[in-house]
Parts: C-alpha cells; sequence; structure tokens
C-alpha cells in the first residue's frame, strides 16, 4: 500500500547572497498553492538519472491526488528504464512565475498496492484530464523535498521537507 503523505510544516528556504528569499515564515504559501498549482498544470517536467549519471529531462502528463503526482507512459521509455536504476526524481511545472519543485523519490505502483476504488479514480481523472479513453498512472512521485513561489521576486520561496 502506498504511505500517506503528511504535509510538513512550511519553512523558509535555505538562504542565498544576492535573493530575497524570505527569512521569516510571514509570506510564506500554503499548502494550497501547491495542491492547486499541481492538479491545474496539464504538463509536468520530470528529470530522472541515466546509469551513467547524466540527467534525463522529459515532459509527462500525470495527476496530482492525494498530495502526490502520478504518471504513466511506456515502460519501454528512458525515463521509466531510469526509474527502474534509480528511483530519485526531480519534477516541476512549465510556469517559471508560479513555481512549484519536487525532489523525490519515483515508484512503480504494483497492481496490488492500491485497492480497486482508487485505481478506478486514478484512471477515471486521468482520463478526464487528457480526453482519453484509456490509460492509467503506475508511477507516483513521493515528494522528500518540495519548494514553491509565486512571483519572479522568490520573496514567497517555500520549503517543505518531509520525512521519509
Amino acid at each position: 500500500m502506498l504511505r500517506p503523505i503528511v504535509i510538513p510544516e512550511a519553512t523558509p528556504a535555505r538562504k542565498a547572497q544576492g535573493y530575497n528569499i524570505p527569512e521569516t515564515k510571514e509570506t510564506l504559501l500554503s499548502w494550497d498553492f501547491v495542491s492547486e498549482h499541481m492538479s491545474q498544470s496539464r504538463h509536468y517536467w520530470i528529470c530522472t538519472i541515466f546509469p551513467d549519471g547524466r540527467p534525463h529531462v522529459v515532459p509527462v502528463w500525470g495527476i496530482w491526488f492525494e498530495h502526490r503526482l502520478f504518471f504513466e507512459g511506456s515502460m519501454q521509455t528512458a525515463w521509466d528504464k531510469n526509474i527502474s536504476h534509480n528511483p530519485h526524481i526531480a519534477v516541476h511545472t512549465p510556469d517559471a512565475e508560479k513555481v512549484v519543485i519536487i525532489e523525490g523519490t519515483a515508484h512503480i505502483i504494483q497492481d496490488d498496492e492500491i485497492d480497486h476504488e482508487t485505481w478506478n479514480i486514478l484512471d477515471r481523472t486521468f482520463q478526464q484530464k487528457y480526453q482519453i479513453d484509456k490509460g492509467s498512472p503506475y508511477i507516483s512521485v513521493h515528494p522528500k523535498r518540495v519548494l514553491a513561489w509565486d512571483g519572479e521576486g522568490l520573496t514567497t520561496m517555500t520549503r517543505w521537507l518531509f520525512n521519509e
């Protein structure tokens, strides 16, 4: 069974000289910003790692469900082979001003890991979002660190650090 995602407290991102990253919690974003932005996105950029250490970046279709991204594609893709070799993954939405970046691990879902009702929800949601008659998300991303900000100034840059 997939572990439930427990949302940690929002914290300021690590301060970098020359950037307007907040130092206090007053301007931090809520997790609702992440969920809304991830739900509304049509495409998600993923970065996986080839066995020789090179990055591989590609856009995929996916859905946001229960605080995690689910996506699908051919088992013959480079990213799928990379995930089988090394599950570390980075995900981000295409928007450069309303930003969500997820670093975590990708997991190929086995049929018995989620119940029939959840599979049906994932299938139906995916099919409706992309207006297709088949296709089921079979990769899930478990977040380890999420960064988000709203606007070019980085004054809302927020970080969530997840426990294993």
